[in-house]
């Protein structure tokens, strides 16, 4: 640890947030800040070369983006209102639900047809690339330039879907995985009751009511030690991450989804403890994530493996631009269909949403179903299950294809956040004149 190229890469990513702090909220104007983290990842390789065995590089991101994920889909619950949670429950839940089951589906078959795979493999890798990610997500529909730009009901809505489903992807990935564990050769083996057991009811069902219910018990206790003059104002948001760093720490030492537990945990605080540490998540969100996501990046860019990418660079264009048009546009404009409201139901007014909390149908025309369905970004909750799939099958295969699409939709939408974000309240605004 004690080497030059650790103390580089502490000074490049200190250096980073830094910069990312005086400038991100002009930077958004232009790119999505999590470029920055990448090449300053690619700086750092390029002068210390890879400092440690792949693995290890490996293992080390997918710590940190544990880390960065969970207390991503944190901020994202506590930033939420109860009857802002109250109102997205339903139209959210069947968003999260039916979009991650039919960005899995149409994944697995972009992988397994473009890369010749088998089914299992490809299914591994399709529930890595299925979650939104909710701290690069976050990059994007967070700030005075989103809230200028996108209606709340776009923002609110994508935020609750990226902190749903990354917990939830737990599912959809260990599903293969304990399939190719099984001896026997097929789809019909012991595994699917390991699946709904193990990984259903206890590290999913289990996990969530366990968050829930300790969510739940801490915003009483912060409330109650507010109300009693023992925490400031300024300090609830440090005091409820701190628990959430105990609760992450708690369900992965009872094994279960940590990820989701903390979603359902936030959802519980916030209810909890209403408005006073929904202010202080707004001011952290700002800077706090970039903690987390800055170093986790760069990682990532200290491992991508550049000779097997030279060796797929062809097909993995292919998959790329496979996956990004019809990993989830396809599946976000059936919902918009389904879920749009009537003609006759007039929108509610910015202060009727203050109000009553946040209008739940995020799709009103078609170019909120397109905005909504091109930003659906692959990130570090992808570099986290990536990790633990690499981990469990150590297929050679995984890695290098699934960073080359991660790496892809990082640059594609980073790149398209600022002007797909103006042409679209552009469109708005030619629409209301």
């Amino acid at each position: 640890m004690h080497s030059p190229a650790f103390f580089a890469f502490v000074l490049l990513a200190g250096a980073t947030i830094w910069l990312l702090g005086l400038t991100g909220k002009r930077m958004k104007r232009v790119i999505a800040p999590p470029l920055l983290a990448l090449a300053a990842g690619a700086l750092h390789r390029l002068i210390f070369g890879q400092v440690m065995p792949r693995d290890e590089l490996l293992g080390l991101m997918e710590t940190l983006c544990w880390f960065a994920v969970g207390f991503g889909v944190a901020s994202i619950a506590l930033r939420l209102r109860g009857r802002d949670i109250r109102r997205l429950l339903g139209t959210g839940g069947v968003l999260v639900l039916v979009a991650m089951a039919g960005m899995w589906v149409v994944t697995t078959m972009i992988v397994a047809w473009i890369f010749g795979l088998p089914p299992l493999v490809a299914a591994v890798i399709g529930a890595i690339l299925t979650p939104t990610d909710p701290v690069i997500a976050s990059s994007i529909v967070t700030g005075p330039f989103a809230e200028r730009h996108i209606p709340a009901r776009i923002r609110q809505m994508l935020s609750f879907e990226s902190g749903g489903n990354d917990g939830l992807a737990f599912l959809f990935m260990f599903l293969p995985i304990l399939l190719l564990h099984d001896a026997t050769d097929g789809w019909g083996g012991p595994g699917w009751g390991d699946w709904l057991l193990r990984v259903g009811l206890w590290q999913v069902v289990a996990a969530g009511v366990i968050g829930l219910g300790l969510g739940h018990g801490a915003g009483r206790a912060l409330k109650a030690a507010r109300a009693a003059g023992q925490i400031g104002r300024r300090s609830l948001m440090l005091a409820s991450l701190t628990f959430m760093v105990g609760l992450l720490g708690l369900m992965k030492l009872i094994d279960t989804d940590s990820i989701w537990a903390a979603f359902l945990a936030g959802l519980a605080l916030a209810t909890a403890l209403g408005d006073e540490v929904r202010e202080a998540a707004d001011q952290y969100e700002e800077g706090g994530n970039n903690l987390a996501m800055v170093p986790a990046l760069m990682l990532f860019a200290m491992a991508v493996p550049w000779g097997a990418w030279g060796g797929i660079w062809g097909t993995g264009l292919l998959a790329l631009g496979l996956v990004l048009a019809f990993r989830r546009l396809p599946v976000i404009w059936l919902l918009y269909l389904l879920l749009k409201p009537g003609a006759g139901r007039p929108a509610p007014s910015a202060a009727d949403q203050a109000r009553d909390g946040v209008d739940p149908p995020p799709f009103r025309a078609p170019r909120d179903a397109w905005f909504y369905g091109w930003f659906g970004p692959i990130g570090l909750s992808a570099m986290f299950y990536a990790g633990a799939a690499h981990r469990e099958l150590a297929d050679p295969r995984l890695w290098p294809i699934t960073s080359f699409l991660i790496a892809g939709s990082i640059l594609a939408h980073g790149l398209t956040a600022a002007p797909f974000t103006r042409l679209y309240a552009g469109a708005a605004r030619d629409d209301r004149s």
